[in-house]
């Protein structure tokens, strides 16, 4: 019976052997996979809070300063300060799609953007309004920020002036809406 129960116990061991060996590889395989993912796609998802609000907007690629920020109750306020005339209107459309992306895709608890391009009169310490939007995050899609990107140096379709609420001003028009 000795022999027996030992043959037994053997085969026992064996079967759950080829029975257990696959699933833990098939488990540390999925383990790798998991740390693959967080490696190559890391979370860009923030919740915007004052307290990172800051941090967040600085580094986005910008190249328009920003003069004036405000974070009230899901409602996220941009002043972007344009620095001369020489300044390019696809750049400018550049940088509201950068806000528009930010605002939209990378953080879950934007809803709306106001955001403005503003002229500074340093000699007056003056700020002047040339363009504004104001989008709701029910409005916008990323085809939207793609053809605002794509748009270049030709003033606004209809379509994005309607969907982005824009509100151009004379100087805007005088200044960079050559038309």
């Amino acid at each position: 019976m000795n022999r027996w129960t030992l043959l037994g116990s053997t085969m026992l061991l064996c079967l759950g052997a080829v029975l257990i060996l696959p699933k833990l590889f098939s488990f540390q395989t999925s383990l790798e996979q998991q740390k693959a993912t967080a490696t190559f796609t890391p979370q860009s998802r923030v919740v915007l809070s004052p307290d990172n609000l800051v941090d967040e907007l600085s580094s986005l690629p910008l190249t328009l300063p920003i003069v004036r920020v405000e974070w009230k109750s899901s409602i996220l306020s941009l002043d972007l300060k344009v620095e001369g005339p020489e300044r390019s209107v696809a750049d400018m459309y550049q940088n509201m799609a950068e806000a528009l992306t930010f605002s939209f895709h990378n953080t879950p608890n934007v809803d709306q953007l106001l955001l403005r391009l503003v002229a500074e009169d340093r000699w007056l310490n003056t700020r002047y309004l040339l363009l504004a939007i104001n989008v709701s995050r029910y409005e916008w899609s990323s085809e939207l920020t793609t053809s605002l990107q794509n748009n270049g140096d030709r003033p606004l379709t209809a379509l994005l002036k309607q969907t982005l609420h824009v509100t151009e001003t004379k100087l805007w028009n005088n200044q960079f809406n050559m038309q």
